[in-house]
């Protein structure tokens, strides 16, 4: 069956094949180019080899980590912070998830294959987006501009152990007045087995389409329309239902005009909306004799800005607005059958939140000199939340947010050394305030310091944090700690820690590659850990390369972590237990088969072992598979996959 999928592939990809274009090796060690931002493309091969959703792909960042509730829909922690203290964007477009269990996080509903690059920016070291606690994550497309008449894209397919298998094509075609791309992923797999051949909840199959058409007069104006379509279910390990319908319909209108002036560099406005559509229940994706239960949460959307880059003297400037507007609404059903949980088709979703936030920033980079730059940046925002019971208006909360940094780097050979200071308010989210409704903002004041080399041989970043967060947002298990009714509660926290990686080629084609990350986190109130902060993990990996041929061995240690909070952490989870130490090791290979089309070859977990990640969810008693309750889930076993692409 893999060697038919392979073969398929090839044989699509080489109908296309009509120029020279480098196809990149697989992904081990995450590259970064510019100070606390590290640069992604979704779409080269990554190992180990991840689900087909934004989460799967940040875990090859240091410090990113995913908590594992099934076979997808793992939601990412950057420095051991998730949920809002991430900025997650699509497009520059913020989406949110409608379980309030977290079932589906933003990167559910992320193909990673659809977009050219991913952004990441560590701490608040940015304005742009409102409550940057602990950085954001940027899914992007590139703008389009034919000069003259053409098409180009790209297709791949993979299969692998479990399962899998994986297909996207992405093509675009235009001329000199506008284009048209049209992109297309389907991604499938069964239930995995762990490093002890036991069989976990985790079957999901996810697939979804994208339409771009963008209007370029000529190559400094762009009006641009995206519809983006999804549509999944997924088993969860975890809990008590599985989310049997995943359906996310979006679209996004982008108006663009770049060089107005020589002042005026570039205005853009933005008009996105999302509605996620979905359902959960006990009987569609496992057996079930008991009471069947479902429930039908919804979510909309909508979101605009207008920002414009501005350059005068040696300073760039962008200043912005934007607005974000957000219902969540839901419905319900149980009996004794299937049909009478399916009762919840025929009843009207009640709302039981709204929330509106409105912001304004500027941020701007002073050049001083050809070796000294100053970046600095200001926001404000108004958050405005209603709560309803029955439907009917019942509480409203308003908050005031406030945002700034100030950066210094100096270049110097091929060093870049920075240091900066950030701050950033948010207030709580959704699934906080469905927990507290009397919960306090959230402050996080953060020192960040590092250096970047990069030669020709040799490229490598060190970075250290160091963070106060006054009335961080602590999510309690169950209500055993925490002094009220309410599982939520403000706390006030430290945390501090590095991420470190390098790359150094000793031998023409080969190359040696590293990474470390550590964070410490601290509940000053409780005088004792921070719950869900991961543990020190190191990677590393020896490879050859000559742009034909390429093979590589992936190692990746992660330390046993016993200072733990139980029952402590976030709206993702909670500490459950202490967690051992593990190491893994993967080994891959590809084949530049031509010009165009790349083979690419993989194993991971090659000595199959058993082991889970410490923020991972605690497994459910599941009919029909032998993972006892409320032990963390664990990671796939040995898994072979193999995998093709070609562009044109």
């Amino acid at each position: 069956m893999v060697k038919k999928y392979i073969l398929s592939s090839v044989l699509i990809a080489s109908v296309f094949a009509n120029e020279t274009i480098k196809l990149e090796g697989i992904t081990v060690i995450a590259r970064q180019d510019e100070t606390l931002k590290v640069y992604l493309d979704p779409k080269s091969p990554i190992q180990p080899l991840p689900p087909l959703d934004g989460a799967g792909l940040l875990k090859s960042v240091p410090n990113f980590s995913v908590t594992r509730k099934g076979g997808s829909s793992g939601d990412p922690l950057f420095r051991g912070l998730g949920g809002s203290r991430l900025a997650i964007t699509s497009d520059d477009s913020f989406l949110y998830g409608g379980c309030g269990g977290r079932m589906d996080p933003p990167t559910a509903y992320i193909f990673p294959n659809s977009y050219d690059r991913v952004v990441i920016t560590k701490g608040p070291q940015s304005v742009i987006y409102p409550g940057i606690i602990t950085g954001a994550v940027q899914f992007l497309r590139d703008d389009v501009y034919f000069q003259e008449p053409g098409a180009y894209g790209e297709t791949g397919l993979t299969a692998g152990s479990f399962g899998r298998f994986d297909a996207f094509a992405d093509v675009t075609a235009g001329a000199q007045f506008g284009y048209m791309r049209i992109e297309g992923m389907y991604n499938k797999q069964d239930d995995y087995k762990d490093g002890g051949k036991e069989k976990v909840h985790s079957e999901f199959e996810r697939n979804s389409q994208t339409v771009q058409l963008g209007l370029t007069p000529n190559e400094y104006a762009l009006a641009e329309f995206t519809y983006d379509r999804s549509r999944g279910r997924a088993a969860y390990a975890d809990r008590m239902m599985d989310g049997s319908k995943f359906d996310k319909d979006a679209y996004k209108i982008k108006l663009s005009k770049d060089d107005i002036s020589d002042t005026l560099k570039k205005v853009n406005f933005q008009y996105g909306y999302s509605y996620i559509d979905h359902v959960m229940d006990n009987y569609n994706l496992r057996e079930n004799s008991m009471s069947f239960s479902a429930s039908n949460p919804d979510r909309r959307t909508k979101s605009a800005s207008l920002a414009t880059d501005i350059a005068k003297g040696l300073a760039e400037i962008k200043i912005g607005i934007d607005w974000q507007s957000d219902e969540h609404r839901g419905r319900s059903a149980n009996g004794m059958n299937k049909a009478a949980a399916d009762a919840y088709k025929n009843k009207d979703r009640v709302t039981n939140q709204k929330a509106n936030n409105i912001g304004v920033f500027a941020e701007a980079n002073f050049k001083l000199t050809d070796e000294h730059l100053l970046v600095a940046g200001v926001r404000r925002d108004r958050s405005e939340v209603d709560y309803f019971t029955n439907g009917q208006k019942s509480k409203e909360q308003d908050f005031n947010l406030n945002a700034a940094f100030l950066r210094y780097e100096y270049y110097s050979g091929g060093f870049t050394y920075f240091g900066g200071v950030g701050f950033a308010q948010r207030a709580p989210d959704f699934w906080e305030r469905n927990r507290n409704k009397a919960l306090n903002k959230e402050s996080n004041l953060e020192l960040d310091a590092g250096i970047l080399y990069k030669s020709d041989t040799l490229r490598g970043s060190f970075n250290v944090f160091a963070s106060e967060i006054d009335d961080f947002i602590l999510v309690y298990a169950n209500t055993t700690y925490s002094n009220s009714a309410n599982t939520a509660e403000n706390i006030d926290a430290r945390r501090y820690g590095f991420e470190g990686e390098a790359e150094w080629e000793f031998v023409k084609d080969y190359k040696l590659g590293f990474g470390a990350a550590y964070t410490y986190g601290k509940n000053k109130s409780g005088d004792k850990t921070l719950g869900q902060t991961p543990p020190l993990e190191l990677k590393g990996s020896f490879g050859y390369d000559n742009g034909i041929v390429s093979a590589a061995i992936l190692a990746r240690y992660v330390a046993a972590k016993r200072k733990i909070a139980k029952g402590e952490g976030n709206i993702i989870g909670q500490d459950i237990a202490e967690n051992g130490d593990f190491a893994v090791f993967s080994i891959n290979g590809s084949w530049k088969i031509n010009k165009n089309v790349s083979l690419f070859l993989g194993v991971d977990n090659i000595f199959d072992e058993k082991y889970s990640e410490f923020i991972s969810k605690g497994s459910y008693d599941v009919s029909g598979y032998n993972q006892p309750a409320s032990v963390q889930i664990h990671e796939s076993g040995r898994q072979f996959w193999a995998s093709v692409q070609g562009r044109f």
